[in-house]
């Protein structure tokens, strides 16, 4: 199949499936209920997500349950995409499992280092060992994030936290998911390579900036939360961005201060994250999913023939989803709706 076709295909297929998002009348509805099972029923009833609820009571689901089947959702639409692509391609968006997977590890290890539950390890995986060779008994097995990382010998992730394991106790965990953050766009970048020129370029252009974003997070909680030296910032920090170069993001690491680092910010497209009201390190997350809400958004009315449209929809449908988490917390803590809609990614 060429270019041409391949992309007329699977972009008509990506226009049909985001006809299924939600509406805004369908966001209003779901902040207005009252439990997490009412929302449940309501996904089930209402919505394209009613097909992953499917067999399942919902009158007993909590928040935890419908963020499982919507992650299974998740999966199911990247399944459908995939195999539009073959060969490098196919590689290539294969990787967005492995973020799904981390989400899975990310979870297993807090629960192993902070909540001590053990019995609930294997609830939290929905992705870890089902599109590739991860061993589930021993994740379940683990007690600690150390016997977590010797679980993932012989999987792509283990090259990147082997070193971790040096009996730090206090920081295992921190050092743990920011590994695996930076081992999961090395993996992306390293399929990325593989692509055509244009694509490339594309996918810089778009998720560049969501680097860009994570990186300049990722210092300023660096500098101002941590503690953290400026090479060991600098460490974790991620290349490939689109406004800031690798050179750039060292040169920010190494300021003398937090407020020498917010003042080169300003003037760029993203002063916007540091407002310096009284919250914004509350709302850091969601203005920044927010911009490339809208930028995703933009790329997705184009339907070019190239990787834009596709990438936009699996960004788009994760937000979607964090927006259904949200608002299940939400109506757990009895948030009015005025109130509520501040937590979205989406604008209402």
């Amino acid at each position: 199949m060429d270019k041409n076709t391949k992309y007329c295909a699977v972009n008509a297929k990506v226009l049909s499936m985001f006809g299924k998002f939600l509406k805004d009348e369908d966001y209003k509805n779901l902040i207005a209920l009252k439990s997490s099972s009412e929302i449940a029923k309501y996904l089930k009833d209402n919505t394209a997500y009613g097909e992953f609820f499917k067999d399942r009571d919902t009158s007993k689901m909590h928040r935890d349950d419908i963020e499982k089947c919507l992650k299974e959702g998740i999966g199911h639409s990247i399944d459908k995409l995939i195999n539009y692509f073959t060969n490098d391609y196919r590689d290539f968006f294969k990787c967005f499992y492995s973020r799904y997977e981390i989400y899975d590890l990310k979870s297993i290890a807090r629960t192993i280092q902070v909540d001590r539950d053990y019995s609930q390890i294997k609830n939290s995986m929905v992705f870890a060992g089902r599109y590739r060779h991860i061993d589930r008994d021993s994740l379940i097995q683990a007690r600690s994030v150390s016997d977590l990382i010797y679980a993932l010998d012989g999987t792509i992730y283990y090259p990147y936290l082997k070193t971790l394991i040096d009996g730090n106790k206090n920081e295992s965990l921190f050092r743990f998911e920011m590994t695996l953050d930076k081992a999961y766009f090395n993996i992306l970048d390293d399929k990325l390579k593989k692509l055509d020129k244009e694509d490339i370029n594309i996918f810089t252009e778009l998720m560049g900036c969501s680097i860009d974003m994570t990186n300049l997070q990722w210092i300023y909680r660096g500098k101002k939360y941590y503690n953290l030296s400026s090479e060991e910032i600098f460490n974790y920090s991620l290349n490939r961005g689109n406004k800031f170069s690798y050179k750039k993001i060292k040169e920010l690491c190494y300021l003398n201060s937090l407020e020498e680092f917010i003042e080169r910010i300003k003037g760029t497209q993203y002063e916007f994250m540091f407002k310096g009201d009284e919250k914004q390190d509350i709302y850091m997350e969601r203005r920044m999913n927010r911009f490339m809400y809208f930028k995703l958004k933009s790329f997705k009315t184009k339907a070019s023939l190239n990787i834009a449209t596709v990438i936009a929809f699996i960004e788009l449908v994760e937000f979607e989803i964090r927006d259904i988490i949200s608002i299940t917390e939400n109506v757990r803590y009895g948030m009015e709706y005025d109130e509520a809609k501040k937590y979205l990614i989406k604008a209402l």
